[in-house]
């Protein structure tokens, strides 16, 4: 059975890009991954214990209410209630913020946790420079905080769980002494009658046992409160998320309606783009329209924004102000004519799956072969899908001069490895340009894609892009690279003034 909280949490995480937004635009460390996880499996469970437990101390309590009532009447219900009342509500005074000490326990976990995730994910780095000592020293302090934490709360729970012992089931015995005292004065009959002595003696164990079980019932509602604060702990971590995700989405919508203009075959930017971290400006007094054919290179030094410009492209970071035309992510689904613009970054992202995966990312299999077959058309018939597909991610990886990796893998297409770990950042880098390739966009957005490889391999790259009509906005330093654009954009103060220069052929 699917949990209902767990879809409503992942469909607003995973759309629009509000997890990118949620892990680099909030201004606190987001552990979103342990709340949608761990947190959240903690809670639904705590959350379903619940009903049991609030049920039967509730009926326990109407139960022994009753039966105090027939023997003793309402002066000793009262005593009863007025007693409890008074060492509960103590007990309710000097409870600690069990709340917020699970929340931050959550906290620390998943602090801990990301700590090891970190370590695997950067493991031959940290070996390469034997960071070894450094990591342990890292990750121990972390573990630290983590163990001092739990055993606080643990104290504290010794503590309190003492301090609710006695008031629950140690101090009764006054109530049942004097509830007893009570109802022995005001029983009537004769007392030097055996029948009646035995009465007496049962009643005042029944007695006894209702006084007992009275504050048992109350007891356990007392601890219901407990796991309310608890859980309050956990509701508020993913409230939090909930909220940062519908901040994310509030901030698409407002972007959509306010600042971006769609239009099928131009990218146009004009006025000034504030970037939303320091509210400094990108860009300012320009004005740019790249239409096909006419490739823009975007030069500069190292921090002058280049990547800045590809993110506002992408729509990452909102636009403050200005205006930014762009064409939609998909157009013409039924031509099969591919995305409207492909990003490229400088490490591509090697998704889990087979060597085909890597080159349709982010399409599936089937849509892929869709994909493939429209773009067929040779007049033939569609012949097997499968096949199509195939033989084009065959011609791309040739093109890329990444062919030998059909050899190198025994499955082939279907080798399922850790690209990651197993390809060179050349590699990757060739294997990004042939997702373009495979996409044929109307404009590829290269964030220095290709700076990794060769300059004849990265020469024949963007030939490939060339041929294939493929207008680039590219990110890069590299001279080489200036014959395959029309313009040239380069940063040329610290005020935010570029400079936009026709490049001769």
């Amino acid at each position: 059975m699917e949990d209902p909280l767990t879809q409503h949490l992942l469909k607003n995480y995973l759309r629009n890009n509000a997890f990118y937004k949620v892990f680099q635009m909030s201004s606190q460390n987001v552990d979103a991954d342990q709340r949608i996880t761990h947190d959240l499996e903690k809670l639904t469970s705590d959350l379903s214990g619940l009903v049991t437990g609030m049920v039967k101390p509730t009926v326990d309590i109407l139960w022994f209410t009753w039966r105090m009532k027939l023997l003793t009447g309402q002066r000793g219900v009262a005593i009863l209630y007025a007693y409890m009342l008074l060492g509960l509500g103590f007990l309710r005074t000097v409870t600690p913020e069990f709340g917020d000490l699970a929340s931050k326990e959550q906290q620390l976990e998943g602090t801990f946790r990301f700590m090891h995730e970190r370590l695997r994910t950067h493991a031959e780095s940290v070996a390469f420079f034997g960071g070894g000592a450094r990591e342990k020293a890292m990750v121990e302090s972390k573990f630290r905080e983590l163990l001092d934490h739990s055993v606080l709360l643990l104290k504290k729970k010794w503590l309190f769980g003492i301090l609710d012992d006695f008031v629950t089931k140690q101090l009764p015995h006054n109530v049942t002494w004097g509830l007893s005292l009570l109802y022995a004065i005001e029983h009537k009959g004769d007392r030097s009658l055996v029948s009646t002595q035995g009465e007496l003696a049962h009643a005042l164990r029944f007695l006894a046992s209702v006084v007992s079980q009275s504050f048992l019932a109350f007891g356990d509602i007392l601890e219901l409160n407990r796991k309310f604060v608890e859980l309050s702990g956990g509701i508020n971590r993913i409230f939090e998320l909930e909220e940062l995700l519908d901040a994310a989405q509030s901030d698409n919508s407002l972007k959509s309606k306010s600042s971006e203009l769609y239009s099928l075959d131009v990218i146009s930017f004009s006025e000034w783009i504030s970037l939303p971290q320091h509210r400094n400006c990108w860009a300012r007094q320009l004005t740019c329209d790249i239409i096909p054919g006419r490739s823009l290179l975007v030069t500069g030094p190292n921090g002058s924004g280049k990547s800045s410009v590809f993110r506002v492209l992408r729509g990452l970071w909102p636009i403050v102000s200005g205006r930014l035309v762009k064409p939609f992510l998909q157009i013409d689904k039924e031509s099969g004519s591919g995305r409207g613009v492909f990003y490229v970054p400088q490490r591509p992202y090697t998704c889990l799956g087979t060597l085909r995966d890597q080159i349709i990312y982010p399409l599936s299999h089937e849509e892929a072969e869709l994909r493939a077959v429209k773009l067929h058309r040779t007049g033939q018939g569609s012949g097997d899908t499968e096949s199509i597909l195939d033989s084009r991610l065959k011609t791309i990886l040739d093109n890329v001069r990444l062919n030998y990796l059909l050899e190198r893998e025994e499955d082939g297409l279907d080798a399922n490895l850790n690209w990651e770990d197993i390809l060179s950042l050349g590699e990757q880098q060739r294997l990004g340009m042939a997702r373009l390739f495979f996409h044929q966009p109307k404009f590829g957005i290269l964030d220095e894609c290709t700076n990794a490889t060769s300059v004849d391999v990265e020469e024949q790259l963007y030939r490939l892009a060339n041929d294939m009509s493929i207008t680039v906005i590219t990110s890069s330093q590299r001279p080489a690279l200036i014959p395959f654009h029309s313009f040239e954009l380069r940063l040329i103060d610290g005020e935010g003034n570029w400079e936009l220069r026709a490049i001769k052929q």
